[in-house]
């Protein structure tokens, strides 16, 4: 009798046990929408959702906003997630890389999970041609590499098998992005080890990569990323949540406190010269 009450009880603890999953092991969802389908080129998209369970180690969401034609990535951030779970933000559409009449896909990442919807712009004010150029030393977004980047990129540990010509780095401090540009001859991977001064992760401390405008699965362990790449590919685009930024700020920047300091100390002497007099 009193083997088979044990037996009842340890069946019973079985069942409870399997009815309640840690929230370390459960499996999360998300969903997502925005308040409409189709906008102008001078609208705000309003993105809500909701995940669950939430993460207990207080993960972000990780919106990412693509567009399709010409390919491209629009912009990327991080929201931060309700303690119901839910969660919105807003996207501007008067943004110069959503200038075009196409379809953009708003992506939610939470966790290991990710959702997608698509949105359409239409009424563009004018046709534009996609033209980037890569000069050397200068991106899209700025005018020059600074001298420190110049130096932790001489620092950088990276091997490219898809290509026999060494690839070029450009930063983008405003898209928090640093960018290789490759000329991908066959199959292979681009391996590199990534400093924080000159790229910082998400807060979740992982990347998000693109190339030539799509986002490609990649494998990261630590700081040292494994990107596929093959013939053709142009543009690795690996985005964080901080990148070094360009010689043009950093010099304004500069230049702006050596004025303010000139002044201050001017106006000083001056002073000094008035009261002795």
């Amino acid at each position: 009798m009193r083997i088979r009450y044990a037996a009842i009880l340890i069946a019973v603890a079985v069942i409870i046990g399997i009815g309640t999953v840690s929230p370390a092991f459960a499996a999360f969802t998300i969903t997502m929408e925005t308040d409409s389908d189709v906008y102008d080129h001078s609208s705000v998209i309003t993105v809500t959702g909701q995940v669950n369970p939430t993460d207990p180690n207080g993960s972000d969401v990780t919106i990412i906003v693509e567009r399709m034609d010409p390919v491209g990535l629009v912009q990327i951030d991080q929201i931060s997630v309700n303690s119901d779970g839910s969660f919105s933000t807003t996207i501007n559409t008067i943004n110069a890389k959503m200038k075009y009449d196409t379809t953009y896909l708003i992506k939610a990442q939470y966790v290991d999970v990710m959702t997608t919807v698509a949105v359409e712009l239409t009424n563009a004010a004018e046709t534009y041609n996609d033209v980037r150029t890569a000069e050397a030393g200068t991106s899209e977004a700025g005018t020059g590499i600074s001298p420190a980047f110049e130096s932790l990129i001489g620092q950088l540990e990276y091997e490219l098998t898809c290509s026999p010509i060494s690839p070029s780095f450009y930063p983008i401090a405003d898209e928090s992005t640093l960018e290789v540009h490759i000329e991908g001859t066959n199959d292979g991977v681009l391996e590199i080890s990534l400093h924080e001064e000159i790229i910082k992760p998400l807060s979740d401390g992982t990347f998000v990569v693109f190339v030539d405008g799509q986002q490609v699965d990649f494998g990261q362990d630590g700081n040292m990323l494994t990107i596929p790449c093959k013939a053709g590919d142009k543009i690795i685009a690996i985005v964080g949540s901080w990148a070094i930024p360009e010689f043009g700020t950093i010099a304004m920047i500069v230049l702006a406190v050596a004025i303010v300091s000139i002044i201050i100390v001017s106006t000083k002497t001056k002073l000094g010269l008035v009261s002795r007099y």
